[in-house]
C-alpha cells in the first residue's frame, strides 16, 4: 500500500494539469448530484412532514352550505365511510376570488376563515409563518411573500365582482389549501375583518370539510365517493373539492422539473468527467511506457501500478466529491428560495447524511470503473517491450493527407493529419460535444416555447386562453351575448366553462365545455382523435385513459347532479389544470346531465385595447349579474412568471457549465498533445512554422471532430427532445411534447458552441510559445 501511496503521489506531482480539470468536473458534477439527491429524497418529503406536523386532510371539501341540515348530512356520510379515522367542519366563506401577484393576478377559490379558528381546527390547521406587529388585517400564504405582498403592505382582494382592502399582517402555511395550484386558496382574516366580511355579504357562508383517512391512496376515490353524495343529495350546493394525490403533485411541479434536469446534467457532466480520466490513464500508459517497464523490472505487479492509479483517481475523487457536497449546500439556499416561490411550504436546509453517502459511493464507484476498465491494459506491457518503447519510430498506418500531393493549405493539412492519428483525443471530443449539444437543443428549445414566446407552453400546460373571462348567471346569458357581439371591442366570445363530473367507477373529472371546440383559440387541444362534436361525445385525459385502460371508441359512464349518462370517447387531451383527469363535452352533451346554474366565457378583445379597463367595465355594467371577472392575460403572466424565472436561471446555469466543461475537456487534451508531440513541435519551429501558425493547427485540428459530432449531436437531439420533455413531466399529465423546435436558434446556438470551442482551443494552445528547438536538441 506504501509503495502504491508513493506512485499516486509522484503521478500527482508530474499531472498537475490534468488533476486540475478532472478536480473541476468532478466538483460540478458532485455538486449537482448532491442537490439532485437532496431535491429527489429529502425535499418532497417535507410535505410529509408538514402534512403530519399541522395533522392535514387527505381530502377537503368546501360547499356554500351552512345550515345544521346539511352539517348532519356531512356528518352522516363521513362517519358511516370505514376509511374515515378523523374529520373537521368548520365556518367559512367561500368564493372566487383574485388579487395582484408577480406582476399579474392570481385568481382562486378562495376559502377565507376567521384566524383562531384556523388555528385551533382540529385537523387541517394552519401554522404563522411570519407575523407582523398589526392586529387588523389579512394573513396571506407563504407562497405569495414578495416585494408587493409584504407585511404592512396594503394588499387589494376581489371577492366575486367586489374589491376589498385589507393590510397584510403577516404570513402562514397550509398544506392542502396553501397555494391556487391546490383548487382552493385559504386566505386568514382577524375576526374583526372576517365579521367585517360576513356583514357585507361578498361570499356567502360555507362550511369547511377536512377528513383524514386510514390510507392516503384513498384519497381520490374518497373525495369522489364526498362529492357525488354531495351532488346527488343537494344538487343546488356549490362545492370545491381537492385530495392528497392532487396536491401533493401540483405543489412540487418545479421541485420535479428543477430535480430532473439537474440530474440530468450532473449525469452528463460525470460521463464527461470518467471520459477525460480514461483518457488521462491511456496517454499515462503510453507516455510513461518506459517508466512502466522499469517499474516491473524492479519488482512492482501490475496490480500495485494498476493500484497506485485507483488510489490517484478515487481519492481525488473522493475528496472532491465532498467538497462539492458542501458547495450543493451553499447553493441551496438560493434554490429553495426558488422552490418556494412555487411550493409555498418553507423548507429548513439541514444535513442529509443519505444524499452525501449516495453521491460518495455514484461518483466513486463510477471512478474506480472507469480505471479497471482502462487500466488493464498495464497487465500487457512486457518490461523489455517497455524499456525499447516497442517499435513506436515506425508507423505502419496509411497515410490519408500525404503532403506533396495535397490541395489544401500546408497547415490545414497538418491539422488534418493530427485529427486522423488522435483516435482518443476525438473520442473524447465526439462525446463532449454530442452531450453539449443535447444542452444546446434544451436550452434553445426552452428560450423559444417559455422566455421568446410563452404561447406554445400556455397550450401546452394550460390548454386554452384568452383575454379575459367573465362568468355570468345563467338567466343574464343572451343579453350578456347579445351586449358582447354588438361590442366592436370584442373580436370573439365562446363559452368555455369548467365543472366537476364523476367517472363512474372511476374518479372525479374537471370537465369543460363549449358549445363548438372549432371556436376555442388552441385547436390542438386533444392531440389524438379529435374534439366531440354531438351529445353523446367526450374527450377524456390520456394519462387518466391509459390508467383506466381506457381506448378510443370506448364507452364510460358519467355522473352528475345524480344523474348519469354513456359517453363515447372521441380524443385525448392532456390538460395539466387538474394534473391529468380532465374531459371535455359539448354544452349539448353536458345537459344530458343537468343544466348550467351559471356560465363562464372567454373573450378576445382587439389589439391594443385595455382588457382590465374592460373587465371594470362589465362588473360596473352589469352588477350582480356577473359573478367574476378574470382577466386571464395578467393571471398568466401571474402565475407562469415563476416557470419563466426558473428556466431563465436553468438556461443561464446550463451555458455557463457548458463553456466551463469546454475549457477543462479542451485544456486537458491540449496539455496531452503537446506533451505527445513535443519534439514534433520542436521540428516544426525549427522548420521555420511560427508559433502562432502551430497554435492555430493545432486548434483546427479540434474541428472537424467538433463540427461533426455538434451537426450529429443537435440533429439527433432535435429529434428526441419533445419526447425527452414529455417523459419528465408526464407526471402532471403530459403525454406527448409539441414544443416548437426552433432550428434556426439551435444552429446558430450550436456554431456559436463550436466557435467558442475553436477560441478555447487557441487560448489553451498559447504553451507551444515555450517550446524551443534548442532545449529539446539538449535533452530537456
Amino acid at each position: 500500500m506504501k509503495k502504491c501511496f508513493l506512485l499516486a503521489r509522484s503521478n500527482l506531482r508530474k499531472a498537475k494539469g490534468e488533476t486540475v480539470s478532472i478536480v473541476v468536473l468532478i466538483l460540478l458534477a458532485a455538486c449537482m448530484l448532491n442537490l439532485w439527491l437532496m431535491l429527489s429524497l429529502d425535499y418532497k418529503q417535507n410535505f410529509e412532514r408538514y402534512h403530519d406536523k399541522l395533522n392535514a386532510e387527505h381530502v377537503t371539501l368546501v360547499a356554500d352550505e351552512a345550515g345544521e341540515e346539511f352539517r348532519d348530512f356531512l356528518t352522516r356520510t363521513l362517519e358511516n365511510d370505514k376509511r374515515t379515522v378523523d374529520f373537521s367542519l368548520d365556518d367559512s366563506m367561500h368564493m372566487v376570488g383574485l388579487f395582484d401577484y408577480n406582476g399579474g393576478e392570481v385568481n382562486s377559490e378562495l376559502v377565507i376563515l376567521e384566524k383562531q379558528s384556523a388555528l385551533s381546527r382540529r385537523v387541517g390547521r394552519i401554522e404563522i409563518v411570519e407575523e407582523g406587529s398589526f392586529e387588523s388585517g389579512i394573513y396571506m400564504p407563504m407562497l405569495y411573500k414578495s416585494e408587493e405582498i409584504a407585511i404592512g403592505k396594503t394588499i387589494q382582494v376581489s371577492i366575486g365582482s367586489n374589491k376589498i382592502s385589507y393590510i397584510v399582517c403577516g404570513f402562514f402555511n397550509s398544506i392542502m389549501a396553501g397555494s391556487h395550484n391546490c383548487a382552493m386558496s385559504e386566505i386568514i382574516l382577524t375576526e374583526d375583518k372576517y365579521n367585517e366580511l360576513q356583514e357585507l355579504g361578498y361570499a356567502p357562508k360555507s362550511v369547511l370539510c377536512s377528513v383524514r383517512l386510514s390510507s392516503k391512496e384513498e384519497s381520490e376515490s374518497y373525495e369522489t365517493m364526498l362529492k357525488g353524495e354531495v351532488s346527488s343529495h343537494y344538487p343546488a350546493v356549490r362545492a370545491v373539492s381537492n385530495s392528497y394525490a392532487l396536491v401533493e403533485k401540483s405543489r412540487y411541479i418545479s421541485q420535479m422539473i428543477c430535480s430532473g434536469i439537474v440530474s440530468a446534467m450532473a449525469f452528463l457532466i460525470l460521463l464527461i468527467a470518467l471520459v477525460v480520466i480514461a483518457s488521462d490513464i491511456v496517454n499515462y500508459i503510453g507516455e510513461n511506457m518506459k517508466n512502466l517497464g522499469a517499474l516491473k523490472a524492479v519488482g512492482y505487479t501490475s496490480n500495485q501500478l494498476i493500484g497506485a492509479l485507483l488510489l490517484q483517481f478515487l481519492g481525488i475523487s473522493l475528496s472532491v466529491a465532498v467538497a462539492g457536497s458542501c458547495v450543493s449546500y451553499a447553493c441551496f439556499p438560493a434554490v429553495n428560495q426558488m422552490m418556494i416561490s412555487q411550493t409555498g411550504i418553507p423548507y429548513a436546509i439541514h444535513f442529509l447524511p443519505v444524499p452525501f453517502l449516495l453521491t460518495l459511493m455514484i461518483l466513486g464507484g463510477a471512478v474506480v470503473l472507469a480505471v479497471v476498465l482502462f487500466s488493464r491494459r498495464i497487465k500487457k506491457v512486457e518490461p523489455i517491450v517497455a524499456l525499447r518503447q516497442g517499435i513506436r519510430t515506425h508507423s505502419f498506418k496509411r497515410n490519408y493527407v500525404p503532403l506533396e500531393n495535397t490541395r489544401v493549405s500546408l497547415h490545414a493539412a497538418l491539422a488534418l493529419k493530427t485529427t486522423l492519428s488522435g483516435k482518443k483525443h476525438n473520442v473524447v471530443i465526439c462525446i463532449t460535444m454530442l452531450v453539449l449539444s443535447l444542452v444546446v437543443v434544451f436550452s434553445g428549445v426552452m428560450i423559444r416555447n417559455m422566455i421568446l414566446d410563452m404561447t406554445p407552453f400556455l397550450n401546452l400546460i394550460v390548454g386554452e386562453t384568452a383575454d379575459c373571462c367573465i362568468n355570468v348567471k345563467a338567466e343574464a346569458e343572451e343579453e350578456f351575448l347579445q351586449a358582447m357581439h354588438a361590442d366592436e371591442r370584442v373580436e370573439k366570445v365562446y363559452l368555455y366553462n369548467s365543472i366537476e363530473v364523476q367517472h363512474v367507477g372511476g374518479v372525479g373529472l374537471m370537465m369543460t365545455m363549449t358549445e363548438d371546440f372549432s371556436d376555442v383559440n388552441n385547436p390542438s387541444i386533444v392531440f389524438l382523435g379529435r374534439t366531440p362534436k354531438y351529445d353523446n361525445e367526450i374527450a377524456i385525459a390520456a394519462k387518466y385513459a391509459k390508467e383506466q385502460g381506457l381506448g378510443l371508441g370506448d364507452e364510460i359512464t358519467i355522473a352528475e347532479s345524480g344523474k348519469e349518462a354513456k359517453y363515447i370517447i372521441s380524443g385525448f387531451t392532456q390538460i395539466t389544470n387538474n394534473l391529468g383527469k380532465d374531459c371535455l363535452f359539448t354544452r349539448s352533451g353536458y345537459e344530458r346531465l343537468g343544466s348550467l346554474k351559471n356560465a363562464s366565457y372567454y373573450l378576445d378583445l382587439s389589439d391594443g385595447e385595455d382588457i382590465e379597463a374592460f373587465r371594470v367595465e362589465i362588473e360596473e355594467r352589469f352588477g350582480n349579474k356577473v359573478n367574476a371577472t378574470i382577466n386571464i392575460a395578467a393571471t398568466i403572466e401571474g402565475a407562469a412568471s415563476v416557470y419563466v424565472s426558473l428556466m431563465v436561471m436553468i438556461v443561464v446555469a446550463v451555458f455557463v457549465l457548458s463553456v466551463i466543461v469546454i475549457a477543462f475537456v479542451l485544456y486537458l487534451l491540449v496539455r496531452t498533445m503537446l506533451g505527445n508531440k513535443k519534439q514534433e513541435y520542436g521540428i516544426l519551429k525549427a522548420l521555420g512554422f511560427t508559433t502562432g501558425q502551430l497554435m492555430l493547427q493545432t486548434a483546427l485540428s479540434f474541428l472537424p471532430m467538433m463540427i461533426i459530432s455538434t451537426v450529429f449531436g443537435i440533429a439527433v437531439s432535435c429529434m428526441v427532445i419533445n419526447p425527452l420533455i414529455a417523459l419528465f413531466i408526464s407526471s402532471i399529465g403530459i403525454v406527448k411534447c409539441t414544443f416548437i423546435v426552433p432550428v434556426p436558434i439551435i444552429a446558430a446556438v450550436g456554431a456559436g458552441l463550436v466557435f467558442l470551442a475553436f477560441v478555447i482551443a487557441c487560448i489553451m494552445s498559447f504553451k507551444i510559445k515555450h517550446i524551443a528547438p534548442r532545449t529539446l536538441l539538449v535533452g530537456e
